[in-house]
C-alpha cells in the first residue's frame, strides 16, 4: 500500500539539516531579504519536506532556507508546519518528491539538475535515472545528457553560483570544466568583471584557448600580459569598451594578416567617405576578390524611381 505524505506541526528543534540531499550547497547559506519579508507579512505558503526518522527527530529534504527564514523572523515560534514522509520510503519514491517540491519553484537551473542527478546515481543506475526523471524535466531520455550535467559539480562553487542565476550557460560552463583551474578562474574573473554575455563569453574562451595552445602557455598567463592587462586596468574605458578592445586585441594577436586586411580596408572604406546609407564590405576570410555595396532606400518607391540608374550601373558591372 502507497502511503502519502502527512501534514503535521513539529517542533523546529527536532529537524536535522543534512547536505545528503541538497541542490544548493553553492549558494550562501542564508535566506534571502525577500524571503525574510515574504515569511514573516505572510507566513510559509510552501511547507518544509522532511523525513520521519525512528528517534522522533525529522531529517530536512526541502526548505533549508524557508526553515531558516522562519528561525530568524521569529525565533520565539519553535513550531513549523510540514511535509512528513515515512521513514522507510524508497529512495526512488523520495527522488521523485525532492524533484517535485523544486520544480513547484520553476525550471530547475543546470546546477540543481546535476545535484539531483548526482544523489540518483547513488541509488539507481544511470539508464534508470534517465528513464524515470528526464521526461519530468522535459527531456529527451539520453544518458550523455546526464553524464554531461554531473561535469557541472565539479566546477568552484563561484563558477557553480553564476550558472545557476544564468550568468553563464551550460556549454561555457562545459568548456570551462576542460580547462585548468587556474585558467578557467581567470577567464571567469574577466566574465564577471566585465560583465559578458554569452555570445563574448564563447568568443574570449575560443580565443584564448587557441592563443595560449599556439604559444604553449596557460590562458591566465595570456590574460596577464600587458596588451591584456593594460586595457581590463583602462582608467576611462568603460566595460563593454574594455570588452571590445580585449576582444580585438585578442583576434589580431590570433589572426594578424587576416586583422591586418581587415583594418586597411575599413581605412580604405573611410576615405571614400561614403554616405551613410551606403555600406562596403568584403567576401568572408577576405577569400575572393569582390566587394559588395550596399544602398539603403527608405521606401520601395524611391527604388523604383532610382532603377534606370540602379541598371544601368549593374549592367557595367556584368
Amino acid at each position: 500500500m502507497q502511503h502519502f505524505p502527512t501534514l503535521q506541526t513539529i517542533d523546529i528543534n527536532c529537524i536535522d539539516l543534512s547536505e545528503e540531499w541538497n541542490l544548493h550547497p553553492f549558494l550562501s547559506p542564508a535566506p534571502s531579504s525577500r524571503l525574510q519579508k515574504s515569511i514573516q507579512s505572510i507566513g510559509l505558503l510552501h511547507p518544509l519536506i522532511l523525513q520521519k526518522r525512528t528517534d522522533n527527530r525529522y531529517q530536512l529534504l526541502c526548505g533549508r532556507l524557508r526553515l531558516q527564514a522562519l528561525q530568524t523572523g521569529n525565533p520565539a515560534n519553535n513550531t513549523v508546519t510540514a511535509l512528513i514522509l515515512e521513514d522507510q520510503i524508497p529512495a526512488k519514491r523520495l527522488l521523485y518528491y525532492i524533484l517535485e517540491d523544486q520544480l513547484l519553484s520553476g525550471t530547475l537551473s543546470p546546477m540543481e539538475k546535476a545535484y539531483f542527478f548526482t544523489y540518483c546515481l547513488k541509488h539507481m543506475d544511470l539508464g534508470e535515472a534517465a528513464e524515470t526523471f528526464l521526461p519530468i524535466l522535459d527531456e529527451k531520455v539520453q544518458l550523455h545528457l546526464i553524464s554531461r550535467m554531473l561535469l557541472l559539480p565539479e566546477l568552484e562553487p563561484e563558477i557553480q553560483n553564476s550558472i545557476h542565476f544564468g550568468k553563464i550557460g551550460e556549454k561555457v560552463a562545459l568548456e570551462l570544466q576542460q580547462l585548468t583551474a587556474g585558467d578557467r578562474l581567470a577567464l571567469y574573473r574577466i566574465f564577471q568583471e566585465l560583465e559578458l554575455g554569452g555570445g563574448k563569453q564563447k568568443r574570449l574562451l575560443a580565443l584564448t584557448k587557441d592563443l595560449a595552445f599556439g604559444q604553449g602557455k596557460t590562458i591566465a598567463a595570456l590574460l596577464t600580459e600587458p596588451d591584456s592587462s593594460t586595457i581590463l586596468d583602462h582608467p576611462e574605458m568603460n566595460r563593454p569598451q574594455k570588452a571590445t578592445a580585449l576582444l580585438t586585441a585578442l583576434q589580431k594577436k590570433l589572426f594578424p594578416e587576416s586583422s591586418a586586411a581587415e583594418e586597411g580596408f575599413q581605412k580604405a572604406v573611410h576615405k571614400m567617405q561614403l554616405p551613410p546609407a551606403c555600406t562596403v564590405s568584403h567576401s568572408q576570410a577576405f577569400e575572393r576578390n569582390e566587394v559588395y555595396v550596399t544602398l539603403c532606400f527608405k521606401t520601395l518607391t524611391e527604388v523604383e524611381n532610382r532603377l534606370l540608374e540602379i541598371k544601368t550601373l549593374a549592367k557595367e558591372k556584368e
